[in-house]
């Protein structure tokens, strides 16, 4: 009955991990439904996709950006630093051997009565050999903790592919806001021009008693707008400027390239992109990826959690070789060798491993509603995108009805004005709603572009799982 209740309460040890089941992994699925808006393009933004804008500006400073970007350069030691922790981890799947050697000497007091005659009071000793431990991976503890590490080193690459994505689309958005600001203050400058000429005819027409004083104070209050609105987009430029050189890595005191709009018509070489199928849009985000392979890494280390219930065994084991003299070390006789496996039954330990287990599910759980969420935004990004490109297209066509009603206009008032039918102030006003229809019309050109690009990033910015870290 006594060796009957040891047998029972050993195996009662060896399977009391038997009590904790696994983990289910959280249901991935999402609703994945048509985009809302079609897109009559059919070209998926590719993977040089800014390329397509045909700006030497642009691809200058998105190479110097994957070059010289702190952001990048933090995301890429987090790669390195998850690949060496794997190498580390995959250690323990294997046996340590460390190499030892000791000297040891020894002389016993002659009035210790411990000596015998002829025995020596002094004695030296030297060893030499090996240690070796290794832990039986019996419920494959090391092995998840293995996959563990290989998945988050696998989302870390994921997260430089993202960070390249979203480098690449911001020094783009930048740039066409910076292209965008210089054109606002231009525009500015010349209205203000063409609003202070104006304040200065009305001002002559009053004070010749032709016209009240109200026309003044609102042509005076128009120009002093139009000043304001000037220093506004000069303000605009320094910071979306400050913020480029940033992205580059750049002084602050660099310049950067120089734009030209000598023409009137701010006509840019933007491609059009397509959405995409919707379901491709999963396997085309290196931020979903990286959120998958996440969950990966948390279910597998509830597995490694799991193991801690069950018992550990350790094998241990010297060899070597111990004499004195030294002269016969290597010797048959001076060989030694033990071989000792060390079994480790956890019984107690305060609700330390439940804790641990329950903070690897509650991790779990955090995976998979991160993951959730990021297919929820990938979706939100492209749907707001597709209109915002559609709606500013149809902008972009009316600013252009616009800016050709007003040229056509100043030229008929220079016409009059060069055959004395009209008077300066009608040419004035025909310059200044020009200037207003290129200034409006050069922005949502450019705020196009900067949806574009939005595109190219939400849809995946041209990366794809082939090109897995």
């Amino acid at each position: 009955m006594k060796r009957l209740n040891k047998k029972f309460f050993i195996a009662a040890l060896f399977l009391v991990g038997c009590a904790h089941e696994a983990a289910v992994r959280p249901d991935g699925q999402v609703p994945v439904s048509e985009f809302s808006l079609a897109n009559p393009a059919t070209k998926v933004a590719g993977e040089q996709w800014w390329k397509a804008f045909k700006d030497p500006a642009l691809d200058a400073l998105i190479e110097r950006a994957l070059k010289a970007n702190p952001d990048l350069a933090i995301a890429q030691a987090h790669w390195r630093e998850a690949r060496a922790a794997v190498q580390a981890v995959n250690a323990a799947l294997l046996p340590s051997v460390n190499a030892q050697a000791s000297f040891q000497s020894n002389r016993t007091s002659a009035e210790s009565g411990r000596n015998f005659p002829g025995m020596p009071r002094r004695f030296d000793t030297l060893t030499v050999g090996g240690q070796l431990k290794w832990e039986l991976d019996l419920w494959n503890r090391n092995a998840l903790n293995s996959d563990a590490a290989l998945a988050e080193a696998v989302a870390a690459g994921y997260s430089v592919e993202n960070a390249k994505v979203s480098l690449v689309a911001e020094v783009a958005r930048l740039w066409f806001a910076v292209q965008a600001a210089r054109v606002d203050i231009q525009c500015l400058a010349n209205e203000f021009k063409a609003r202070y000429r104006e304040a200065e005819i009305t001002e002559k027409a009053v004070m010749a008693g032709l016209l009240s004083t109200d026309p003044l104070s609102s042509a005076q209050l128009a120009a002093a707008q139009a000043k304001l609105e000037e220093f506004n987009a000069d303000r605009r430029m320094v910071a979306y400027e400050s913020a480029l050189r940033a992205l580059i890595g750049a002084p602050q005191s660099e310049k950067l390239p120089a734009t030209d709009f000598t023409e009137l018509k701010i006509k840019t070489n933007r491609p059009s992109f397509s959405a995409g199928i919707s379901s491709q849009l999963l396997l085309s985000r290196p931020d979903l990826a990286a959120a998958s392979v996440k969950l990966d890494a948390a279910m597998a280390r509830e597995g490694s959690a799991r193991t801690d219930f069950y018992p550990s065994i350790m094998l241990t084991g010297d060899v070597g070789w111990q004499a004195d003299p030294a002269s016969r070390i290597g010797r048959g006789a001076s060989g030694f060798w033990s071989l000792m496996p060390v079994v480790d039954l956890p019984i107690f330990d305060g609700d330390r491993r439940e804790a641990q287990l329950e903070v690897a599910r509650a991790r779990i759980d955090l995976a998979g509603a991160e993951w959730r969420k990021a297919v929820f935004n990938a979706f939100r990004e492209v749907e707001v995108t597709l209109w915002d490109i559609n709606e500013l297209e149809a902008e972009v066509t009316l600013a252009e009805r616009v800016l050709d009603a007003v040229t056509r206009r100043l030229e008929n008032a220079q016409t009059r004005f060069s055959a004395g039918v009209a008077d300066d102030r009608e040419v004035v006003i025909a310059i200044r709603d020009q200037y207003l229809a290129r200034r409006t019309h050069a922005d949502l050109e450019f705020e196009l572009c900067q949806a574009t690009v939005r595109l190219a990033a939400a849809t995946g910015g041209g990366w794809g799982r082939t090109a897995t870290p």
